[in-house]
Formats: C-alpha cells, structure tokens, sequence
C-alpha cells in the first residue's frame, strides 16, 4: 500500500524535530537529530516512541558516510556522489540507490528495477515541505531517514535553497492540510 509522508525540513532545521504527517495529517513519525559532526544522530521514533530507524554519521567532508540502523540492526553504509546539480547516494546492504537534482530538490529511489518511494520538496510561504510517495509502509521509516539524510549540509541544505526555485504544493488537498497543520502551531 502507497502513502504520502511530509516532513516540514524548515522546522527540522531550527527546531532539530519535527512531526512526520500523512496525506490525512494523523502524526505517522517523530524525527530528532543533528548533523555536522562525527557520531551525530538523527533518530525516526514511531508514534508510540519506538525507536525505528537511527543514521549516524561517520565521517566529515564533502562525501560524509553514514551508517543506517533500522530496529538496532546495521543495515548499511551510505555512499554519496554528487555534481553540480545532481546526486546518487548508494545504501549498501539494501541496495538502494537514490538519484535525483539537488537545484529542485528532487528524488527517486529504487533497488534494481523496484522503485521504492519519490522525495520531492515544495515551497510554502517561507517554509521548505518535503513530500514522500512511499510504496510500501514497511519501507517508510527508512525513506524518512534518507529523507533527513538529503537535508545534510554537504548537500544542499534547505536554508541555501531558492524557494523560487522550487515548486509550490499544487495538490490542494495537501495545501489545505499544511495551511491547518502552520495554524494549529
């Protein structure tokens, strides 16, 4: 069963929390974290505040690793490439590959010829929404973890992005939802 998931990654940034939504605006997720140093964190806890899915980071630089842990077993290592505007990122273990373009913030993810779930982010007033299409439930917490992990600052970190640059949400079931969900705050 497909389900859409949004991440509000201006609120992650300041806030290094937020609230994962579904397409319903019932609270799916929790993520908490940080990212810049060796042995930092973030953590995707489910609404009953099991810890799910945890990344971690390994190294610094340009191309940063990250290990991914999904109900405390290792699952994989991140391997990132990146141009002047696209990225792949290679998870070892699940051989899950993401590619997408970092100027409009969006990405796809498959293993083999079986897609995964598409990330796309979208401008709201001056906030940075991140939309999964996630395939298969199971699958989620870990799409949300490479989710954060595209929000590193070594890629393109949303207080650098153009919100002219990216789309607005134009699905107005979901504006309507973000519209609530900013005044509800």
């Amino acid at each position: 069963m497909s389900r859409k998931l949004q991440l509000n990654l201006t609120e992650l940034d300041h806030t290094r929390s937020s609230k994962v939504t579904d397409q319903y605006r019932d609270t799916k997720y929790l993520i908490v974290g940080k990212w810049g140093l060796i042995s930092d964190t973030f953590s995707i806890y489910s609404i009953t505040g099991e810890l799910l899915v945890s990344v971690r980071q390994q190294s610094m630089g340009m191309t940063p690793k990250f290990d991914l842990y999904y109900l405390d077993q290792f699952v994989g290592t991140s391997v990132i490439h990146f141009t002047m505007h696209y990225t792949t990122i290679f998870i070892n273990g699940i051989n899950w590959l993401i590619t997408g373009n970092q100027d409009k913030q969006s990405y796809r993810i498959t293993r083999g010829r079986t897609h995964i779930a598409t990330i796309k982010s979208y401008s709201q007033s001056d906030q940075v929404i991140r939309i999964m299409s996630v395939d298969n439930i199971d699958h989620e917490p870990l799409v949300l973890a490479i989710a954060a992990l595209l929000n590193h600052p070594s890629l393109v970190h949303a207080s650098r992005l153009k919100l002219s640059v990216l789309e607005k949400i134009s699905d107005p079931k979901l504006e309507s939802e973000n519209i609530q969900t900013l005044h509800n705050k």
